[in-house]
């Protein structure tokens, strides 16, 4: 008797319940008819099941970052209203700022709707979990900050994102009041630099929004480090010439 109620219990913990499947997933958002539609418009993947074993003989991510690539099926989670939606800017540095070489400062982001300060194992539960909100509808989870090295204000070439002179991820909640910091301990060698957020829920998956028209939820913006002996009058300024071409 207990067997059985446990084999019960095991394969009902197992298996999607039938009120949580989606019937748009068996759609593929093309048939006659269907609101919505434009021409170039690719056919969705279907299934009928939500696609929950969709990672069926894949390596799967199982709370590893892995670097070969994997499959997670993990479902998104909860999604804010469009009121709750992230946003951010870069407080510091400014675009065009031009910092000294080898000197520590901060990076700030102001943002607004993230419940920040929530940042799991990223060793071993790295997007093992569904996205949440709090009880405001904010969506819990934290910011990165990533620097890379562009060489020049003009750039036009994607930086390597294998590639970054700095990364932080800020496990805080900041002030409390959305304004979150990291240290670049040291500063950064002389160079031109983008600085970049990435905000994720709290287990480092990128947020999702509930709607595709708005405001981007992360914020760059670009900078200078000059060298100690260029500390003259002027280095700010030529800086910021050179980041709107005006020289």
């Amino acid at each position: 008797m207990f067997y059985h109620i446990a084999l019960t219990l095991l394969f009902s913990a197992c298996c999607l319940k039938s009120n949580l499947i989606q019937s748009a997933s068996s759609l593929t958002g093309q048939e006659s008819g269907t609101e919505g539609i434009k021409e170039g418009q690719a056919e969705s993947a279907t299934d009928a099941n939500n696609f929950i074993n969709f990672c069926d003989g894949q390596q799967i991510t199982n709370g590893v970052q892995i670097q070969s690539g994997s499959c997670n099926g993990i479902p998104m989670g909860r999604i804010p209203a469009a009121s709750n939606m992230i946003s951010a800017m870069i407080t510091n540095p400014k675009t065009g700022d031009a910092l000294m070489s080898g000197t520590t400062f901060n990076i700030q982001v102001q943002t607004s709707h993230l419940r920040a300060g929530t940042f799991v194992n990223p060793t071993t539960n790295y997007y093992t979990a569904p996205q949440d909100l709090d009880g405001n509808g904010d969506i819990i989870g934290h910011c990165h900050v990533t620097i890379q090295d562009i060489g020049s204000l003009q750039s036009t070439a994607p930086p390597d994102p294998s590639q970054f002179a700095f990364f932080k991820g800020i496990d805080d909640d900041g002030n409390g009041q959305g304004l979150l910091q990291a240290v670049v301990d040291g500063g950064l060698p002389a160079g031109v630099y983008r600085v970049c957020t990435m905000i994720a829920a709290a287990n480092h998956q990128p947020v999702t929004m509930p709607v595709a028209q708005r405001g981007a939820q992360d914020d760059c913006t670009k900078f200078e480090v000059v060298a100690n002996q260029d500390d003259e009058p002027g280095r700010e300024s030529r800086a910021r010439e050179r980041l709107w071409g005006a020289r």
